[in-house]
């Protein structure tokens, strides 16, 4: 079971969002938290997916002290694989 599910925006066969939907109506992955991962940073777009129920969002060039905070927001516990 993944601890999150990054999830690109713009894939070639279908969409982000759908992607999204998807993973939501199984019952395992319910849960998961996902991440948008998108060259898209409009305002427009960034809501999109934050009322499809996307838990966060990520522009590219992916930033990786960007996404280590984001996962110590989303997950219990040391993203950064340290114990303190």
């Amino acid at each position: 079971m993944p601890d999150v599910v990054l999830i690109d925006m713009s894939l070639p066969d279908m969409g982000g969002l759908d992607v999204l939907r998807a993973l939501r109506t199984r019952t395992s992955l319910g849960c998961v938290p996902c991440v948008a991962v998108s060259g898209h940073a409009m305002p427009d777009d960034i809501a999109a997916a934050k009322a499809a129920g996307i838990d966060g969002y990520l522009t590219k060039p992916l930033s990786a002290l960007n996404l280590l905070s984001m996962l110590d927001d989303l997950l219990p516990g040391p993203a950064r694989g340290t114990s303190s």
